[in-house]
């Protein structure tokens, strides 16, 4: 039988080298720079400071849910049985009209 081959590496490896023995560090004392009866505010605090520094990240889509929304107001108008349509059929069109115009209008940049 063939003695066993490993694939993709070197037939004879190389000899190990034990490593030295590494001494420990020696650690030194941490010297604070703040005074002992210094106050620090919480970390709720900060986050709360950091999250309203940082504002929305993605905000959100008013204008395409506006659109859409009057967009299927305006289907639900004629999708509608003719029972619902008749008593339906004017708030729908004002729903549809609101939201079709709050998702055309284009806010100012700050």
């Amino acid at each position: 039988m063939n003695p066993r081959r490993s694939f993709g590496r070197r037939a004879a490896s190389l000899p190990t080298v034990p490593r030295a023995v590494m001494a420990a560090p020696v650690l030194k004392p941490v010297l604070s720079s703040h005074p002992p009866d210094a106050t620090f505010p919480s970390v709720e605090d900060e986050i709360a400071a950091w999250k309203a520094a940082r504002g929305p990240v993605v905000p959100f889509p008013w204008r395409q849910l506006s659109l859409m929304a009057g967009l299927c107001f305006g289907i639900a108008s004629f999708v509608l049985p003719a029972t619902v349509n008749d008593t339906m059929q004017w708030p729908l069109y004002a729903l549809a009209a609101v939201s079709l115009g709050a998702g055309l209008y284009k806010r100012r940049a700050k």
